[in-house]
């Protein structure tokens, strides 16, 4: 009877263990792998759900340490992600030292060698009553691949726009100056098509100045105008 009685207690609490599953848990949420190349701008997160529960939102500590263990930094994120239970969903978080082109280890490094670094991952907190307009900010600013380059109020596409404007501009002062070279040289009665010929080898800034130099040709020779 004792022995029937402690079978019965101990199945019991098998089952409460293996369905319990407090929302503060540890291991309700846990990462399976991770993936950062040495010219990736974002790292890849997989996580998995353990729970019997759908993940809506994770809140989880990041460490990065050096290759003997040593603690280089750490960061907290928070994701709002839907992840069914006993499913994997993989998410993007920021680049560790994206400009000095570290590598997760396990991922691709540069030919010639770049850092490497391990992470810990810890749950703090999944499935939390958050105000989404309270957080908004918060998540896109954690989980933005670009957010190194935010927090120096120059992002990316900004950098993109500002070459692509001052390329712009030096075609169109390039052109400036071939159409000055014709319009001096028909003033000065020269050969205009000979002239931007000859800016092309020299240079269009060269040929303006010759042409203000030796001024008009007063042989007017109408084949040449």
């Amino acid at each position: 009877m004792k022995k029937q009685l402690f079978t019965l207690l101990t199945g019991l609490f098998v089952l409460l263990q293996t369905f319990a599953a407090p929302n503060d848990s540890t291991k309700a949420v846990t990462m399976v792998s991770y993936e950062q190349g040495w010219l990736d701008s974002s790292g890849t997160l997989a996580l998995k759900n353990n729970t019997s529960e759908e993940i809506r939102n994770v809140t989880f500590l990041i460490t990065y340490l050096d290759m003997s263990g040593k603690e280089l930094d750490y960061e907290e994120f928070f994701d709002e992600v839907s992840i069914e239970p006993g499913m994997t969903k993989k998410i993007d978080i920021p680049a560790y030292e994206y400009r000095r082109n570290y590598h997760y280890y396990k991922s691709e490094n540069s030919p010639t060698g770049s850092p490497a670094f391990k992470i810990n991952f810890q749950l703090k907190e999944y499935n939390s009553e958050v105000s989404k307009s309270e957080n908004d900010d918060d998540a896109i600013s954690s989980l933005s691949p670009y957010r190194e380059f935010d927090e120096d109020g120059f992002s990316q596409k900004t950098a993109i726009i500002l070459v692509a404007v001052i390329a712009l501009t030096l075609i169109g002062v390039t052109i400036g100056l071939y159409v000055l070279v014709a319009v001096l040289a028909k003033k000065r009665n020269r050969n205009v098509i000979l002239w931007v010929i000859l800016s092309v080898l020299i240079s269009p800034l060269i040929a303006v100045i010759i042409l203000l130099v030796i001024g008009k040709d007063d042989r007017i020779n109408d084949d040449f105008r």
